[in-house]
This record gives structure tokens, sequence and C-alpha cells, in this order.
């Protein structure tokens, strides 16, 4: 692990930029990235090690230093640039760079530009737009509503089958037995005799006949409409009911009285 304490041992190693979005995994490389973030921490296992953050201008890796942690630690600061040099390893999927040894730099030959990154900000989300909203809501409800709409027409397409009305009925009686028995047991009652009925038979439905209602004038069907009286009163189409009334009834026919004393 190199310092800046020696920096004359890199003197003589040739050093590439390799950026970030070009880096390939079991690569080694010897390169610059600036330091965005450090943390120290310590393994399962107990054994400390150094996690950094490298970035330049196309991209962030993580960085690890697992050798001489305090030395590396001490080194360097967040947002320092280093000469780094490792290989590329993956870690749960994701890429690493395992450090083997690190030196900070001075920043100012460096442009500062090849070295700042700013992550993609997240889409915004889609507000909908009023039309698009209630049509949504309206596709919600339809969604919603379907399934029972399509559910009472099985259901009342299967209570029309009689062997379906029957096996119902079987299974109510058997229900209402069940619940008599168990009240009477709590009651410390005997069992009730019961006596079994046959299902009661169901004829199919015929087809349905829609009345419709008759317009106004419109005579009924084989019913000739009732002639006026043409002894009444313009204003009467037929007699009141006392008139008719009186016409039924017959005065009572008097014998004359007879003398037979």
């Amino acid at each position: 692990m190199s310092q800046t304490e020696n920096p004359e041992t890199n003197s003589d190693e040739r050093i590439r930029k390799i950026y970030v979005k070009d880096l390939k995994l079991g690569e080694g490389i010897h390169t610059v990235f600036r330091a965005a973030r450090k943390e120290k921490h310590t393994s399962r296992g107990g054994k400390s090690f150094l996690a950094l953050t490298l970035v330049d201008r196309t991209g962030e890796i993580d960085g690890r230093v697992f050798d001489n942690v305090d030395a590396a630690d001490g080194a360097f600061s967040a947002d320092d640039y280093l000469l780094v040099k490792g290989k590329i390893g993956q870690f749960h999927g994701k890429s690493q760079v395992v450090i083997d040894r690190l030196e900070r730099l001075d920043a100012g030959p460096i442009d500062a530009a090849e070295f700042a990154f700013t992550p993609a900000p997240l889409p915004a989300p889609v507000e909908k737009t009023a039309p698009a909203a209630a049509a949504h809501t309206r596709e919600t409800a339809s969604a919603e509503g379907a399934p029972k709409v399509h559910l009472s027409r099985r259901l009342a397409k299967m209570l029309e089958n009689p062997q379906v009305a029957q096996a119902l009925d079987v299974l109510v009686a058997q229900l209402e037995k069940t619940i008599e028995e168990r009240i009477h047991a709590k009651a410390g009652l005997p069992a009730p005799v019961r006596t079994e009925r046959p299902p009661r038979e169901r004829k199919p439905r015929g087809p349905r006949v829609e009345h419709k209602p008759r317009a106004e004038g419109e005579a009924s069907a084989g019913k000739p409409e009732p002639k006026r009286d043409p002894s009444l009163p313009e204003g009467l189409a037929f007699k009141p009911f006392n008139a008719l009334v009186g016409e039924g009834e017959k005065p009572a026919e008097t014998k004359p009285e007879t003398n037979n004393g």
C-alpha cells in the first residue's frame, strides 16, 4: 500500500486514465479517481476494511481496501483525488475496485470537470389530465362492477336448472335438521323426529311476456267499446250508479185487502 509520503514508488509506472464506464470485470487498473465518500467498517469476522466511492465524469464505482486499512484511512479525505491501483471484482452482483495501493494527488493540475458526476434524476410521476382521470375512474368502476354482474347472472341461470334447485332444497333441509338437532342436544331434549318430505319439483319457467301499456284511445282487442245511452244528458257518458241501482229494484206488488169477515 503506497501512501502520499512515498510518491516516488509510482514514478516509473505508466498511468492511463480509465473511465468508470469502461471498466471490465477482472481487469487490473492504475488510474485516477475522485474519492467522493469513505467509511471504515468491520466485517462479520471482526476484520476492518475501508469502503469508498470512486467517481469520474462517466459514473461511480465502489472501492474496498482490505490491507493496511488504518494507513489508507489516514492518507486521504473525502473529495481528494487518488491514484488507485487494483483489480475490478464483483460483490453481490455489483462491480467494485479491490484496491492494492492508493496515493493522494495534488488537485492543482487536475481538471475538476473530468471528475464531476451527477446521477440522472428519477423520472417525475406523470399527472393524469381530467379526461384521462375520468376515463381511469370509469374503467376502474367497470372492472369492479363487472364480476358482480357476471356472478348474479350465473346464479340466476343456475337456479333456473331444476336439478340445481332440487339440490339446494335438499341442502337447506339438511341444514335445518342439523341446527334443530344441536338445539335439542344443548337443551337436553331427545332428538326431534322429522318426516322426510320429498323435494319440491320446480317447473321450468316459460318465456317472459312483456305487457306494453295501451295507448290512449286504443281499444282492447276483441272487446267492443260500450255504447253511450242516448237518454243521458250531454255531460254524462253513462248512468249514475244510483240510477242503475234504482232501475234494478222493482216495486213490490200490493194485493188488495179483502174482508173475509
